[in-house]
């Protein structure tokens, strides 16, 4: 696996968090892509998420999900949804997960140990891309790196 050291900048930014199923976090992916397309809107990049809070004895876990749309969108103040006009990181580590059927922890291992060799900090959790490829996934993860003071 290759780490590469890149920005990351993705616009127009509808985010959803839901507390879920380890195994059924990509139910509450679709939902948030459902309502994006009911909406009227469409994605224009990836679906995102980061994955916190994790309970492993309830085998669940907190999602965020992402999905940059075509045009900026204002949220009603109850709305489950958030916008965000920019998710962008000026600096991170990223690295291809190709084969889903690996744990993921691996790859989170790598950054962890590239991080420590290059005396950064990362920030967590981390966001998981997930793309689309011929009719199957993979995920790029990538880790932004704390800007020191």
């Amino acid at each position: 696996m290759k780490i590469k050291r890149s920005p990351i900048r993705f616009n127009n930014v509808i985010s959803y968090t839901a507390i879920c199923k380890i195994t059924e976090w990509h139910q509450a992916a679709t939902e948030l892509r459902n309502s994006v397309i009911e909406n009227g809107l469409y994605g224009t990049g990836p679906v995102i998420f980061q994955v916190s809070s994790l309970d492993e004895t309830a085998q669940e876990a907190q999602y965020t999900f992402h999905i940059p749309v075509n045009a900026p969108v204002k949220m009603a103040a109850d709305s489950p949804f958030q916008f965000t006009e920019s998710l962008a990181f000026d600096d991170g580590l990223l690295i291809r997960h190709a084969d889903l059927d690996e744990s993921i922890d691996d790859s989170y291992a790598l950054l962890y140990a590239c991080a420590e060799a290059n005396q950064v900090k990362l920030q967590e959790p981390f966001f998981n891309i997930y793309l689309d490829v011929y009719g199957d996934g993979i995920i790029d993860v990538y880790a932004a790196i704390v800007k020191e003071d």
